[in-house]
């Protein structure tokens, strides 16, 4: 796993949020509720990017 810093995390959420409210839209203007199943898949992510380590953190491996 690479770290990441408090800015890539940021950035990444905002991308990911970004992209399900881009499929929202595409769903709002063609009048489809399928582009609405797909709009999750990015916040899927979310939890994985914000619990990455950052500069200086270590690893969360097994509980000591």
């Amino acid at each position: 796993m690479s770290l990441m810093t408090g800015t890539a995390k940021l950035a990444l959420t905002a991308l990911m949020f970004a992209v399900a409210l881009g499929l929202l839209a595409v769903a709002a203007a063609t009048k489809s509720a399928i582009p609405l199943f797909f709009m999750w898949a990015p916040l899927f992510a979310v939890p994985w990017v914000l619990v990455r380590p950052g500069p200086g953190e270590e690893p969360s491996g097994r509980p000591r």
